[in-house]
């Protein structure tokens, strides 16, 4: 058994935290979320930060050895299998048909890294040269037609700069990472929600739009690298010299289980947001608290479904994605 990178254990379940808060303040007040400095920070690097941890481990010797079929379908059983499964629980329990559309976007990070997976194995087959294997999966990604429920247009380069990182990691020094920091922020300050992909996606109706959607892009692209490297650089540093405190081995060790939290987080998150769709949000000061408190419960409830999950063969490869 390969042992486990404990930076990235660290990085993976700080990240799932600020998504689980992020998900959580805007369910409760969605219009105060975007009133909310940490809110709007964070939407600008934490998915684009699963992604380059999820590049890390990107093996394109062992796609070029693997069929296409095979390599695919991994992914398909350990990503779109729980997805779907919590989905159609979603369905059940809230009344709702299931469709595919809805499918694919209610877990569309795990539809947009299965997709990924799937170009990069294709194209893995086509040229030994990792370079152009990944320069390509941009591109094509890129001028792919937008679609909502997957965004891969936006996520495909963070792959890249994930494996990038995995190859080249002695130069994610201090000296580096500094400026970095700096530059990211210098970028929030200008950086609003509507930048972001879910509001200014990638579009191209016309060849004249391509010149000021790129503009958006390339700053989008710009603060979600700033952020996500100044997050690593700093949970490389908390398991290099606080490795033996307490807290920090219990939030590595939680971090295996981020993709059970993922996907099982969102059944509480939509009982909040119907809940106070009927019961309307009227206290403005103490929302940051309130928020952090139910992500904390949400996340401690997801473990311990997952936990109880784990038991039962069945159970552990449908909805946990184990085989």
């Amino acid at each position: 058994m390969k042992k486990r990178i404990e930076w990235i254990d660290l990085c993976k379940i700080i990240t799932m935290i600020i998504v689980c808060y992020d998900h959580t303040i805007q369910s409760i007040a969605p219009d105060e979320a975007l009133k909310n400095s940490f809110f709007i920070g964070t939407i600008s690097f934490h998915m684009p930060l699963f992604m380059i941890l999820s590049g890390y481990f990107i093996n394109p010797k062992r796609m070029r050895t693997d069929k296409i079929t095979t390599s695919c379908f991994s992914k398909f059983k350990h990503l779109m299998v729980p997805a779907f499964s919590w989905y159609i629980i979603q369905c059940c329990l809230f009344r709702e048909i299931p469709e595919v559309k809805a499918s694919l976007e209610s877990y569309w990070f795990l539809s947009c890294l299965f997709f990924c997976f799937c170009i990069l194995a294709i194209i893995t087959k086509i040229t030994t040269n990792n370079l152009i294997v990944f320069t390509v999966a941009c591109i094509i990604t890129y001028f792919t037609p937008y679609c909502y429920f997957v965004k891969i247009n936006f996520l495909m380069p963070f792959l890249a700069i994930g494996y990038w990182l995995n190859k080249h990691n002695k130069y994610l020094t201090w000296q580096l990472v500094l400026p970095i920091l700096m530059i990211y922020i210098i970028l929030y300050q200008h950086w609003t929600f509507e930048d972001s992909v879910y509001i200014t996606p990638i579009r191209f109706h016309k060849f004249s739009s391509i010149i000021p959607i790129s503009h958006i892009a390339i700053f989008r692209f710009a603060i979600a690298v700033t952020g996500s490297l100044s997050i690593i650089y700093g949970c490389i540093l908390i398991t290099k010299y606080f490795k033996n405190n307490i807290l920090i081995k219990k939030l590595i060790h939680y971090g295996k289980y981020t993709l059970c939290i993922y996907t099982i987080h969102f059944i509480f998150i939509k009982l909040i947001k119907d809940f106070f769709n009927k019961h309307l949000w009227s206290n403005d000061y103490p929302l940051m608290l309130f928020s952090i408190l139910i992500s904390a419960l949400i996340i401690i409830l997801s473990l311990s479904i997952a936990s109880l999950l784990r038991y039962n063969h069945y159970t552990r490869k449908i909805l946990l994605g184990d085989f």
